[in-house]
């Protein structure tokens, strides 16, 4: 199954947006496809649910996205947390450490449980969303871009918001990616929840100033922005 890995410049950018949107083309176009979020802070199972996504999370917005289910019996985020903060610290908080290696194997099961589901006349993909920025610690020793890494091979998407703060932000975590060895296939812009005076012109200033190229840029309400993606995706 393609692994994309779904990476944001930062918290609150849109990473959820676009991997759902993605999810949403991709079975469009009759592609097989799975939607996990391994981590996510924020949500607490209630006293009764060890399984399955908790209503309104993220990683069930990502799962009722795409149209592949998984079992019942597997948990979904693999790490769910109570507090908001970052993945490291929701940890801590728990008196728990995100393991890479764990989260690599709950990946490759949770492919291994809906392969029989996949046709053999369609291709299938599995979407990765990542909890926070590209380089939020998820441990002492790792972060989101090590995940990412872990988890090849793989299509990188980075998404960052359509507004003002953009260009230092993105050409930030491109020169850290890429002193890591490691930059994007593709950047994407997602809509912000209030627009302003710089939203709609990002993506050509980002390109002016030689910052990277933007393959797509989804609106707020308005999902024909990622059928450009999946174009280059299926191409």
């Amino acid at each position: 199954m393609p692994r994309v890995v779904v990476l944001g410049c930062g918290t609150g950018v849109g990473k959820t947006r676009v991997s759902a949107a993605l999810l949403t083309e991709l079975a469009r176009r009759g592609q097989a496809c799975l939607g996990l979020k391994p981590i996510e802070s924020g949500v607490e199972r209630g006293p009764h649910q060890h399984f399955g996504p908790m209503p309104g999370s993220d990683a069930d917005t990502l799962a009722n996205a795409g149209n592949l289910r998984l079992p019942t019996t597997e948990s979904h985020p693999l790490y769910a947390f109570p507090e908001p903060v970052s993945p490291h610290l929701a940890a801590r908080g728990a008196k728990l450490e995100i393991d890479v290696k764990r989260v690599t194997e709950w990946v490759a099961r949770c492919e291994q449980a809906v392969t029989p589901l996949v046709t053999s006349h369609s291709a299938s993909w599995t979407v990765i969303e990542t909890a926070g920025g590209t380089f939020s610690p998820l441990s002492v020793v790792a972060a989101n871009f090590d995940l990412a890494r872990a988890l090849d091979p793989a299509l990188w998407l980075l998404v960052a918001p359509d507004s003002l703060g953009v260009l230092h932000d993105l050409s930030s975590t491109l020169q850290a990616m890429r002193a890591r060895g490691r930059t994007p296939d593709h950047v994407l812009l997602c809509a912000a929840r209030e627009p302003d005076a710089s939203t709609g012109s990002n993506a050509a200033e980002l390109a002016t100033l030689g910052i990277t190229t933007v393959s797509a840029t989804l609106a707020r309400d308005d999902d024909r922005g990622i059928r450009a993606l999946v174009d280059l995706l299926l191409g």
